[in-house]
């Protein structure tokens, strides 16, 4: 499926990618909690929006295991992917995109737990509640996860630069803040309402700390643009032969796929 603009195809590439991936970190996240769960005891399903445990009394040691070591999943998730990536980022495959999305979202699911879970007592910060750890020095750990998704932001920029190689053979300096905007921000902010629309009418069932805690990737996003303007130029060479030109297509099989796949879900799943 070919653009007018390749602007417009590299908004489009990297949203249908930004909901692959969100939909990959949000049910596996789930799914592993749902698994320690169930180890311990718990009655628990799976649902659209997250999951619902019952059937078990809540103990200092569940809340430990489900709201601190179940959510250390999304962590590991994001360091394996940022890996991946940073391998597979000297190709040009579109799959890299979608690394890169996990990576992004899944390390913001992690710290955007801890920040709005400080306010609603919810995840990790229940796990700290457990812990007996004092509010001031969960407020602290909160101050301190907003600073490090600026700063894995900023830190990522260049893997994002890296990422114009499916399009360019070269990203001059100038370019990077347009290149940024049509790859992350765009995608990011239609990607979300996308979302939020999805999670109707039950989106107030976790009240809005999901949403909430996806919003936090303003944060890294906001990163991103720490001295985008004085980015250095970079060349590409391909490493490999699968894509010839660099012209840029969408895949439109991909894309219904995912339509109806998520259908399918919000039909089948409460």
């Amino acid at each position: 499926m070919k653009f007018f603009k390749k602007s417009n195809c590299i908004i489009f590439n990297s949203l249908i990618y930004f909901i692959i991936a969100y939909y990959i970190v949000a049910f596996s996240s789930n799914l592993f909690i749902i698994l320690l769960a169930k180890i311990v005891g718990f009655d628990a399903t799976i649902q659209f929006n997250g999951f619902r445990l019952s059937g078990q009394k809540w103990t200092d040691s569940n809340i430990i295991l489900l709201y601190f070591f179940g959510n250390l999943f999304s962590l590991m998730l994001a360091l394996l992917f940022q890996r991946i990536y940073r391998i597979q980022r000297k190709y040009r495959n579109r799959t890299n995109i979608l690394f890169l999305w996990i990576y992004i979202i899944a390390i913001s699911w992690f710290l955007g737990e801890v920040i709005v879970g400080v306010v609603f007592k919810t995840g990790i910060s229940a796990a700290l509640i457990a812990f007996h750890v004092p509010y001031f020095l969960r407020l602290l750990i909160a101050v301190l996860s907003i600073l490090a998704l600026v700063y894995f932001g900023y830190k990522t920029q260049k893997n994002v630069r890296v990422s114009a190689n499916l399009y360019f053979t070269q990203l001059l300096s100038h370019n990077v803040k347009p290149f940024l905007i049509n790859q992350i921000l765009i995608p990011a902010v239609i990607g979300l309402v996308i979302i939020v629309l999805f999670k109707l009418p039950n989106i107030g069932q976790y009240h809005y700390v999901d949403i909430l805690t996806l919003s936090t990737m303003a944060l890294i996003i906001g990163g991103l643009f720490i001295k985008a303007g004085s980015a250095k130029s970079i060349t590409f060479i391909s490493k490999n032969k699968k894509l010839q030109g660099y012209e840029c297509t969408s895949s439109l099989p991909l894309t219904l796929g995912l339509i109806i796949c998520l259908i399918i879900l919000k039909l089948l799943l409460p």
